[in-house]
């Protein structure tokens, strides 16, 4: 870190880092969210949910905490301003991508499907028992009726994943024996121990974190970032503090900058407020 320096922006992955285990936001990050308001310090959720999803995961947190800032959704496939349905920036897979990669997954019983599109919607085929109770109140979607995607042929979709609850290793073994002409054009990455997202090329949450602090005349040394999946690495280690939660997986920590003591059961932001945001502004 650089002397004198103030935080202007700290982003936070969703869920296993802001969220508890029950999905809610724990009262020390909503405490630390009104401190670093107090400093001048944007709060930014960084998901790959869409935005309105993320927005119902925060519905406890008051308003005027969010009001003003942004929020980077789908792995940094979407930018919005919150309060504002209409993403500033966005990016898609094509059809004929999605389609190839859904239509390989089939091969594996074992394997269940989303897709996104851009507007928020998520379909969803052959989710698993345990899948639906870990989506149950923590993210809407609607079940297709038959496997085929030609229904979503003319929408703009942003990314798809398969999911295999607690089955990593089967997830990176089908990555790794996938054609590697059916991945062109995408950004692959690993999320919540359960699934396997294919983004757009180029496209994940750092480079979702530089493009918003770009466009915010922010300098990446004066931003942090929490995460704690392969989803949140790029981001962590484009801010100028990379923070991983105690709980982080897929060797997170190893990347950090700062290895948290706390988990997301107790509070992330409350630690990066003590022992970033807070001393930062009172040295400058």
């Amino acid at each position: 870190m650089k002397g004198a320096i103030v935080y202007r922006l700290v982003a936070s992955d969703m869920d296993q880092t802001l969220l508890d285990s029950n999905h809610e936001v724990p009262q020390a990050n909503i405490d630390a969210m009104r401190e670093m308001r107090e400093l001048g310090c944007l709060f930014v959720p960084a998901s790959g949910r869409a935005y309105g999803s993320v927005m119902e995961s925060l519905a406890k947190v008051p308003y005027e905490l969010l009001d003003g800032s942004y929020l980077i959704s789908y792995n940094g496939g979407c930018i919005n301003r919150i309060g504002d349905d209409e993403p500033l920036t966005y990016h898609t897979l094509p059809f004929e991508k999605i389609d190839a990669l859904f239509r390989y997954g089939l091969q594996f019983p074992e394997v269940s499907f989303h897709i996104y599109e851009v507007s928020g919607t998520v379909w969803a085929w052959n989710l698993q028992a345990d899948e639906v109770a870990y989506l149950e109140g923590h993210m809407g979607y609607t079940n297709m009726e038959s496997p085929s995607l030609e229904f979503l042929r003319d929408v703009p979709l942003a990314k798809m994943l398969y999911c295999i609850p607690d089955g990593m290793p089967t997830l990176r073994k089908i990555e790794q024996e996938m054609p590697a002409s059916l991945k062109e054009g995408t950004s692959t990455t690993y999320s919540s121990g359960r699934y396997l997202e294919f983004n757009p090329v180029g496209v994940d949450k750092g480079s979702g974190l530089r493009q918003l602090a770009q466009m915010l005349d922010i300098d990446l040394a004066d931003t942090i970032a929490c995460g704690d999946a392969a989803n949140d690495e790029s981001m962590v280690v484009a801010a100028g503090v990379g923070v991983a939660v105690s709980n982080a997986i897929d060797g997170l920590g190893e990347k950090a900058d700062y290895f948290a003591k706390s988990s997301n059961d107790d509070g992330i932001l409350k630690e990066v407020v003590d022992q970033f945001v807070r001393p930062a502004a009172q040295e400058s």
